[in-house]
C-alpha cells in the first residue's frame, strides 16, 4: 500500500505493510489468504488470459481466436477450472496444485483441447488432444509478460509469478551449492 507523507516541505510516497492474520502479505493474490490455493491460481490466470489470450494460447497449443473466458464451468460430471471459448472450438485448462494427475477429470468435459497444468510429467508431451504444460513453463511465459505488455498484463504476470514463487511452485533461478569435505583424513580435517 502506498500513502503520501509529509516530509518537511516536500510529499514523498512510501509502502507500509499489508498483513492479514499477523503476517505480511506479498502479493494481491496472497491477500486472499496465505495457503496456496488452486481457485486463486486458476482464478488470476483466467483474467490474465482475458487480458492477453495470444500467449496463453500459444502455451496451451488452443487454435483459433479467443471470444471467451470462463472460470469454474459447471459440466454434466463436474467443473473445469478455466474454459477458452475459440472461434474453432473450446479448450480446457485443467490445474492441480498436489501431485495429483488430472487426466481422469478433464476427459468428463466436453473440450476439442485440453490443457493439464501439473507438476507431473507425462511420459508423452502430449496424449491426442490433452497436452501436459508444467508449471515452470506458465511461470516462464509470466516472466515474459512481466516485462513486455500492458500495464494491467505486466503487474498481474508479475504478482502471479511471485505468488508461485513464494510456494514453490517454479524452479528457483539460483543453485544452491554445497561443498563437502573428507574429514578421514588428518590433513583435510585440519583444513576443515
Amino acid at each position: 500500500m502506498t500513502r503520501k507523507r509529509q516530509s518537511g516541505n516536500a510529499d514523498e510516497l512510501s509502502e507500509i505493510a499489508l498483513m492479514r492474520g499477523g503476517c505480511v502479505v506479498s502479493t494481491l493474490t496472497g491477500a486472499f489468504g496465505p495457503s496456496l490455493r488452486e481457485t486463486r491460481l486458476t482464478a488470476l490466470l483466467g483474467y490474465l488470459i482475458a487480458l492477453d489470450p495470444t500467449p496463453f494460447q500459444k502455451l496451451f497449443e488452443f487454435d483459433g481466436m479467443a471470444q471467451r473466458v470462463s472460470l469454474e464451468t459447471r459440466h454434466e460430471d463436474g467443473r473445469s477450472d478455466v474454459l477458452i471459448e475459440t472461434n474453432r472450438g473450446v479448450g480446457i485448462i485443467e490445474a492441480k496444485v498436489d501431485a495429483s494427475d488430472p487426466l481422469e477429470q478433464s476427459r468428463r468435459y466436453p473440450a476439442r483441447w485440453v490443457a493439464l497444468l501439473t507438476h507431473r510429467v507425462a511420459l508423452k508431451r502430449a496424449i491426442g488432444k490433452i497436452r501436459y504444460v508444467r508449471w515452470q513453463q506458465l511461470a516462464d511465459l509470466l516472466e515474459k509478460l512481466s516485462r513486455a505488455h500492458s500495464p494491467r498484463t505486466r503487474i498481474l504476470s508479475a504478482d502471479l509469478l511471485s505468488y508461485l514463487k513464494e510456494h514453490n511452485m517454479t524452479k528457483k533461478r539460483e543453485s544452491v551449492e554445497i561443498y563437502a569435505r573428507e574429514i578421514n583424513e588428518p590433513i583435510t580435517l585440519e583444513l576443515f
